[in-house]
């Protein structure tokens, strides 16, 4: 994995992106998950997958199920490959 230097990284295009395309509400919720998520990164970018499974764990608990059965069910929800590199991939860059 080519890391990113997380301390440069600037959320503000994918933040207008997020606003732009969402209901307001689940933009705003979006953004805070991001910026959570990119704290932890600039603390070590290793450890953005330690906290993807312990979210999924979270979510599997809550719910009644498990990892996989959330990690499948955001799969299917989540954006096509190529519209992630047409649209989003590049707002992390």
């Amino acid at each position: 994995m080519n890391e990113p230097n997380w301390h440069q990284l600037d959320l503000n295009a994918l933040q207008e992106e997020l606003r732009r395309a969402l209901p307001a509400s689940e933009a705003e919720k979006m953004i805070w998950a991001f910026e959570q998520a990119l704290s932890v990164a600039r603390i070590e970018g290793d450890l953005l997958r330690y906290l993807l499974a312990a979210a999924a764990s979270l979510i599997a608990r809550a719910e009644e199920s498990s990892p996989r059965a959330v990690f499948e069910a955001y799969f299917r929800r989540s954006v096509s490959d190529e519209e992630w590199r047409d649209r989003y991939s590049g707002l992390l860059a």
